[in-house]
């Protein structure tokens, strides 16, 4: 069984990224041999970042709910729109909060969505920098959602089916990543 943990990474209100995020948890989960865990950090309602989850001044079981959830992933997927070319202080905060153990030499994919026609590439990029940063191995296959109100209702639902073979793409590649990294799989296919 590979354990993925999806991270909603916006907090406004009205967030549109969300909506990719609960695709991704049901689609995750009609894979088989995989179960998916959503942390939505507009629920987490983290603090901004003092010292590690464990330090924290106002550490609560709340932060070990999380760390878990952490060290009981095989491979996560980060999902954020693109604020000013980047991804959004709250992915970063979540992030810090934890020590880079958390997502040692595990497999990260980045989602980037915007409600413009280029789907946030440059916060996918720096969220594959990120990713390299704490030691995960970053999926080199980028789930980019231009014009996200057009492909995915309020409830994660898909509304343009033409994105289908990219949402496909990127969770086959994801999975192929994850079950090679878990077993150790070392082969040229």
């Amino acid at each position: 069984m590979l354990n993925y943990t999806i991270i909603s990474g916006s907090i406004r209100q009205n967030r549109n990224s969300h909506r990719v995020s609960l695709h991704l948890i049901e689609r995750i989960n009609r894979e088989p041999n995989s179960k998916a865990t959503l942390i939505d950090l507009a629920e987490a309602n983290l603090p901004v970042m003092t010292d590690l989850w464990d330090k924290h001044p106002q550490h609560t079981d709340a932060y070990t709910k999380l760390a878990n959830i952490l060290k009981n992933s095989d491979a996560f997927i980060w999902v954020s729109p693109e604020y000013n070319g980047s991804y959004t202080p709250a992915l970063k905060n979540f992030i810090d909060h934890f020590p880079k153990l958390a997502f040692y030499r595990k497999p990260i994919g980045v989602v980037s969505v915007s409600t413009g026609a280029l789907g946030g590439i440059r916060g996918a990029m720096n969220m594959q920098e990120l990713a390299l940063a704490v030691q995960a191995y970053a999926l080199p296959q980028m789930l980019l959602v231009p014009q996200v109100t057009a492909k995915f209702d309020i409830a994660g639902a898909v509304t343009d089916e033409t994105f289908t073979k990219q949402l496909n793409l990127f969770v086959t590649e994801l999975i192929w990543l994850s079950d090679a990294v878990k077993n150790k799989v070392v082969s040229g296919q």
